[in-house]
Parts: C-alpha cells; sequence; structure tokens
C-alpha cells in the first residue's frame, strides 16, 4: 500500500475496524511472528475478551498485548484513531497540529496535543541513534525574533545549532538541528559547552572531517546550512503557528525525521510506523522527558 499518496477516504476504508488496525499493528510488533518478550517463545494463548488482543506465552505466562512497551500503552484512544494521527503526521506536504488532529479523530485538544507529543518523542529518541558522519558541517542560527543588530540576545531569539553530513554535492545529507538551552549563550554567543554537547550526541566519534562556523554575522555563503534552518523555522510557524522553546527541539527533530527521509526517498508513514511498535524505549523515555 501506497500510504505516502494515500487519502484520508481511502485510509479510512482501509483501517475500519478497530480488528484491521491490530493485525497492521501485529505485523510491526511482530515482523516475523510472535515470540515471548521474556523467553522468547514463539507459541501463545490469544485472549479476545479484551478491548485488545491479549498474549499469554505458553511457556513462561507472561502477557503482553500489542500496545505494551511503546507510547500507546494505557491509552484508551481506539487504535483506529492512533493509526489516523499517524498518518497525518507523517503526511510530507505539512504534517499536523494538535487543533486539526482534535477536529479529524474526534477528542479534544489535550487528547491530540498528548499523542502527537508521544509521536514526537519517538522521533526524538530515534534522532538520538543516528550520528553524523563523513564530512560534518555545523552552523548556527536563530529562531523566533527576526535580524537583531543589538549584542544583547533577545528574549524572543533561540539559538540552534545546525549539522548535517554533507554528500558529493555539497548538499546535506543528514540534517540535525538542535536547539541550545538559553544558559547556554552568553549575548549573542553559543557557548562552547553548548557546541561540545551537540558534537557529543550528534557526531559519531571517528568523525574526523569536522568544520565549524558560529558566527551570527558571518556571511551566508559560510554557513550554507542556514537555509535548512530557515525552512525549519518556516514550516514549525506555518504548522503551529509558533510555538515556546519548552518543546521546539521535538518539532526540530519532526522536520529534521521528514527531510532526512524524504532525501533518502524512504515511506515515512511506515518508518514512523516500525519505530513506535518495535522501539520498547520510547514509553519509557517519554515519562523521563516530562519528568525532566
Amino acid at each position: 500500500m501506497d500510504f505516502d499518496n494515500m487519502t484520508s477516504e481511502q485510509f479510512h476504508l482501509q483501517f475500519a475496524t478497530e480488528e484491521a488496525c491490530a493485525e497492521f499493528i501485529y505485523r510491526f510488533k511482530w515482523p516475523h511472528g510472535y515470540f515471548c518478550p521474556r523467553c522468547n517463545h514463539p507459541h501463545a494463548y490469544l485472549t479476545h475478551t479484551r478491548r485488545l488482543p491479549l498474549y499469554e506465552c505458553m511457556r513462561c505466562r507472561h502477557q503482553t498485548s500489542l500496545t505494551t512497551g511503546t507510547i500507546l500503552e494505557g491509552s484508551r484512544t481506539p487504535l483506529r484513531k492512533w493509526l489516523f494521527a499517524i498518518f497525518l503526521l507523517s503526511r510530507t506536504d505539512q504534517g499536523t497540529n494538535a487543533v486539526e488532529l482534535a477536529r479529524a479523530i474526534q477528542v479534544t485538544y489535550k487528547t491530540a496535543w498528548l499523542m502527537l507529543l508521544k509521536i514526537r518523542q519517538s522521533l526524538h529518541t530515534a534522532n538520538k541513534q543516528t550520528k553524523l558522519t563523513g564530512s560534518v558541517q555545523v552552523n548556527s542560527a536563530v529562531y523566533g525574533r527576526p535580524y537583531n543588530p543589538s549584542v544583547r540576545k533577545h528574549p524572543k531569539e533561540h539559538f540552534l545549532l545546525v549539522g548535517s553530513s554533507i554528500n558529493e554535492t555539497e548538499k546535506a545529507n543528514i540534517l540535525k538541528i538542535h536547539f541550545v538551552q538559553p544558559d547556554h549563550t552568553q549575548y549573542r554567543q553559543i557557548s562552547r559547552y553548548a557546541v561540545l554537547t551537540f558534537n557529543q550526541l550528534h557526531i559519531d566519534t571517528q568523525t574526523a572531517n569536522i568544520e565549524c562556523n558560529l558566527g551570527l554575522y558571518s556571511p551566508k555563503r559560510k554557513r550554507p546550512l542556514m537555509k535548512y534552518a530557515s525552512l525549519a523555522c518556516k514550516w514549525v510557524n506555518q504548522t503551529f503557528h509558533g510555538i515556546g522553546f519548552k518543546y521546539l527541539q521535538f518539532y526540530l527533530d519532526e522536520f529534521c525525521y521528514r527531510y532526512n527521509l524524504t532525501q533518502r526517498q524512504e515511506p515515512i508513514f511506515r518508518r514512523l510506523m516500525n519505530l513506535i511498535f518495535s522501539n520498547t524505549k520510547c514509553k519509557n523515555d517519554f515519562r523521563l522527558s516530562l519528568a525532566s
């Protein structure tokens, strides 16, 4: 199925029931067939009396469901609504925001916002796992208030570090955009600690060729990655109508995730499904992010 070119109406026809959704999710959670997460036994008793199918291992009696260990665990929202939320967010042209999602799946704004935040947390986790390699370029950029000639940072300015592996055509191959915490800036300068943090989080330790240009007033030709930061900021503002810095990193990660998959011509919806239903770390990472 070509989900990238599928309309909303076609999606609803394909996943008209919870059973159809459960069957689809099963293929992502256990692509090679069921196995017990505790003892790896390949056979289970299946219970249909619950809202979601429950699998009980025939060997150790461990019980698990399709949503165990995922961002959906504990959610009372139907699978159909979760799948449609993932589908809307995976659209390469625009994505979706909480207001649009709440209207589309008929839930409260709070529920829609939390669903999208959980999905973006999965993207945030995936983004940290992929490192920049080869020839790496790092530039500075600004999200928020337009050009400010003062030497002091404006409260609505948020500094960014943009990094990328550059291919032979000098085009960004893998893109990373990192929000610099306000306490890691001094006047209009990004601290060395913020740069080292970026390198540790996003650049492979074996990378030898790293070119950094962080001067906010440097010529654009010396900061070619600024254009990608500009595209990301424009996308955030158009889709979400501007946001605060608390969750800015999640939205930047979503932009980079879309960009990187588009460059590799990989289907976003299927990659998102695989990410959400095969990565059991996402739920725990999400809880940690809310506690911090």
